[in-house]
Formats: C-alpha cells, structure tokens, sequence
C-alpha cells in the first residue's frame, strides 16, 4: 500500500512539473501582457494557422486600408502549400512568427514528435528568409519541455490576452469582441487566418472583427502594435 502511495505522489509531483508548472508560467506570462496593453493602451492583431491563398491577401489589404501592423504565427506547412503568401506578409509591414509545423498539441502528442514539429516550422520559416524570435503553442498547450526547447533556443512564447471566438462554436459579434477589448484597455486578440472553405461566414467574421477592433482603436485613440512592439514598447 505504501508502495502504492508513493508511486502516486510521485506521478502527482510528475504530472504538476509537466504541466501545471508550465501552466502557471502561461497564465503569469498572460497577466503581464494585460499590464503591457493597459499601460500602453495597445491592441495587438495576431493571426494563428495561416497564411492561406486567398483569405490572407484578403486580410492584407483591410490592414493596408488602416495603416495596421499585425502579428502572424504561421503554420509551416500552410507557408510551403501558400507560397509567395509569407514573403507578402513581410512586405506589407507585419511580424511573422511560427505556429510550429503542422499543429501538434504538446498536450496529446508525444514529446519528440511535438518538439521535431516546432523546430520544423522554424526551419520552414528560416529557408522563406524569416528569422523568428516568437513562437505560439498550436493550441495555447505546453509542457516542461516545449518551455525549456523555447527557451533553450533563445525564443519568446507569444500568447493572447482575448480569443475573438472565430474558432468556437459560437461567435460573440464583431461589436461585443471590440467592446470587450475597449473595456479591457486593450489586449493581444487571438484570430485565425486560414481559409474556411465551408463556412465563409467565420473568414468574414474574422474581417469584421478586425475592422471593428480598428475603428474603436481609432475613435479610442489605442496604438495598434506588432506583438514584438508591444514587448519593446510597454
């Protein structure tokens, strides 16, 4: 029994280093960069899963319209069945960083296969001539080893403080998610960029959004920054 009991404690103590540890540095990293937003009155537009072919340009020209930078974390296999979409991105103005390779959850996958996965999406993105400092977990999910491999690497983690919902089963309207983020002082606005080739109404929720976001900006005089810049400015 007593055996028993230690190897419980001992899986306990495993599990918290894991992953509840990892966890709390998430939420302590999600905390700070409230602080930044509000501080700085700042929105930061992050774009995960993309670029797609069609959507994304799409996407491009309505941040040209504002003048808006924008943060987008890449999937590498969407930039090698995208090609030219990237090199557009960087074009236009906006930061680039990577989503990993092909969205492995760090949480469900085992850990050499996730941590083979990150360093392919770099490697996509270094061969497009794009350097990468930040990195977005596919599904906001890590462990004790994806933290030390990005951190190891000299890289930054790069969460979200507000998810627009575009991904959920139900959206909120482009209107509440920008009240949402007014009311907050702002925030890094977690959207999507990959093409939804069955249902159009979220591609054109994620556009909607993001124009609202940048109107309240306007009208409420918040900055519009980079994720990077926000790191550099705040």
């Amino acid at each position: 029994m007593l055996a028993v009991i230690t190897l419980g404690l001992v899986g306990f103590a495993a599990l918290g280093v894991w992953i509840v540890l990892p966890y709390l540095y998430r939420i302590a990293n999600v905390k700070n960069l409230e602080a930044r937003c509000r501080a700085s009155k700042t929105i930061v537009l992050t774009y995960d899963d993309g670029p797609s072919a069609n959507f994304t340009p799409e996407l491009l020209d309505l941040l040209k319209e504002y003048d808006a930078p924008a943060t987008f974390f890449v999937l590498g296999v969407q930039a090698d069945n995208n090609v030219g979409v990237v090199p557009k991105i960087v074009e236009n103005g906006h930061e680039v960083g990577s989503h990993s390779y092909r969205h492995l959850n760090a949480w469900k996958d085992l850990p050499w296969k996730v941590a083979s996965d990150i360093e392919a999406g770099i490697d996509c993105l270094n061969r497009k001539d794009v350097q990468i400092t930040y990195f977005r977990p596919p599904n906001g999910k890590i462990t004790l080893a994806t933290l030390l491999q990005t951190l190891l690497k000299g890289r930054r983690m790069a969460w979200w403080t507000i998810d627009s919902t575009d991904t959920c089963p139900e959206t909120i309207s482009a209107e509440k998610l920008a009240e949402t983020v007014k009311d907050a002082g702002g925030g890094v606005i977690l959207l999507h960029d990959f093409e939804r080739k069955t249902d159009k109404d979220r591609n054109r929720f994620v556009l909607d959004a993001t124009r609202q976001l940048l109107e309240m900006a306007k009208a409420e005089k918040f900055a519009v920054r980079t994720f990077g810049q926000l790191e550099q400015n705040a």
